[in-house]
């Protein structure tokens, strides 16, 4: 009886391995058909996708200049005022316009240009630099040049001020430095200035982590109680005290003094922010910058001067520019159009900044208002702009270029998405078109191709 059992337990435990290897293979077929059926769907989905898109080069022509870029912030105001109007009316040549106006009331900034009574403050970067030439900078270059105090003791840095040029009564005189503190902490820093050998400090400037600019502003000359002289003001040192709390060290970039004062005769000097879009107009492939200015001034017996600041003089010039004799207007409308030439890097930061100054060429008994319809930069380059239309139903992502002539055929990466229906400009300041006859071939990623041939 046992061994019945036995084998008929053999003989049910192989059909039931039967029944598995059956169901496993079913279930194998069907993984496999499905994916056979996935791919083709997925196939078939390609080609028909594929098949649905249409891209057209409509147009390929040379580039010479980039866009206009224009100020995105308020115009800095030197000396004169704003009359009526903002920046954003000098964006574009459009009739709408802002107006400025010359003052008599003036300011004149002086900065350091020599090491004054004090050099106490220990630490300086870049290391082995006179005080006065690491905090001297217009604009301020935080943590690429300082002065640091490392010291709990009360110390001292002044530095002798360039001579100042104006003329007139003077109506006040502020003492700016810009600092801050290398961690959190309770450290302090005075404005100082020195005249008639007698230091006058402020009271403290409580600092953070991040700089900031503060100033004292003097009415008269503490030393005498009254309203400043212009022979005081040559004579004037100008500069920081403070000390260390905690493991706060105090680090000062920048130190300047600005003059306000009241001129026998009227002027205008005005400066913008302009930036460069290095994304699509690389440095390496800028041939040149170009400044224009469209004004109406209601006099016409002056000139009117634009000049960029020279980031390897550290001042605003127009050295090298096509134009430096200015313009006198017609009391119209007028264009103003300088060209950096060759020396156009030495106007542009590494970031693309551009600062622009238009200023009258001298002081005289008119009071001008000059309404400024446009001011913007723009690079010269040598590039290409190509014209795209996508005439299919799904959108496309071109991945590739090609241009070739007789002696020239060069690939270029693209990274271009054009939604159905839409036309795209795409310029590039990094191709040169060869000589004719050429063609240009785009294609995307599905593999589908355009062609544009110029004879």
């Amino acid at each position: 009886m046992l061994e019945v059992i036995i084998k008929r337990l053999k003989r049910d435990r192989r059909g039931l391995s039967n029944v598995i290897v059956v169901m496993l293979s079913l279930i194998l077929v069907v993984v496999i058909v499905a994916n056979v059926v996935l791919w083709s769907y997925q196939m078939n989905q390609f080609d028909w996708e594929k098949m649905q898109e249409t891209i057209r080069i409509s147009n390929v022509t040379k580039v010479s200049h980039s866009s206009w870029f224009a100020a995105d912030t308020e115009y800095k105001i030197d000396v004169g005022n704003i009359v009526n109007g903002t920046y954003e009316k000098t964006q574009m040549a459009d009739g709408a316009y802002e107006s400025f106006q010359e003052e008599r009331f003036k300011l004149e900034t002086l900065r350091p240009c020599a090491t004054g009574q004090y050099e106490q403050w220990p630490q300086e970067y870049l290391a082995g630099n006179v005080h006065w030439s690491l905090v001297d900078e217009d604009p301020s270059d935080d943590d690429a040049t300082y002065v640091e105090n490392n010291a709990t003791a009360w110390k001292k840095d002044s530095y002798d001020l360039q001579e100042p040029i104006g003329s007139g009564t003077i109506n006040w005189v502020q003492v700016y430095v810009r600092a801050r503190v290398t961690a959190s902490g309770g450290s302090v820093v005075r404005t100082l200035i020195r005249t008639y050998g007698t230091d006058y400090e402020s009271s403290e400037f409580t600092l953070s982590t991040g700089y900031q600019d503060n100033y004292t502003q003097y009415y008269q000359n503490p030393s005498t109680g009254l309203a400043w002289t212009w022979t005081e003001l040559a004579s004037l040192q100008a500069g920081a005290s403070s000390k260390k709390s905690g493991a706060a060290n105090v680090r000062l970039t920048t130190v300047w003094v600005v003059v306000n004062y009241t001129s026998t005769n009227y002027s205008l000097n005005m400066s913008g922010t302009f930036a460069l879009d290095l994304s699509i107009y690389r440095l390496d492939y800028i041939e040149g910058v170009e400044i224009q200015l469209k004004h109406r001034a209601s006099d016409a017996g002056e000139k009117w001067f634009l000049k960029a600041y020279n980031w390897t003089a550290g001042a605003y010039s127009d050295s090298g520019f096509n134009d430096t004799l200015g313009h006198t207007p017609t009391t119209g409308w007028d264009v103003y159009s300088v060209n950096l030439t060759d020396k156009w890097r030495n106007y542009v930061s590494d970031s693309g900044t551009i600062y622009v100054e238009l200023h009258d060429n001298q002081t005289d008994g008119n009071q001008t208002t000059i309404d400024v319809d446009f001011l913007a930069v723009r690079s010269v380059i040598n590039g290409t702009k190509f014209t795209f239309q996508n005439e299919g139903s799904s959108t496309s992502h071109l991945v590739s270029l090609w241009i070739n002539n007789a002696t020239h055929h060069q690939r270029y990466d693209a990274n271009i998405f054009i939604n159905s229906g839409d036309t795209e400009s795409h310029v590039r300041s990094n191709i040169t078109l060869p000589n004719k006859p050429y063609t240009v071939k785009v294609v995307t990623e599905r593999g589908n191709t355009a062609v544009f041939a110029s004879y």
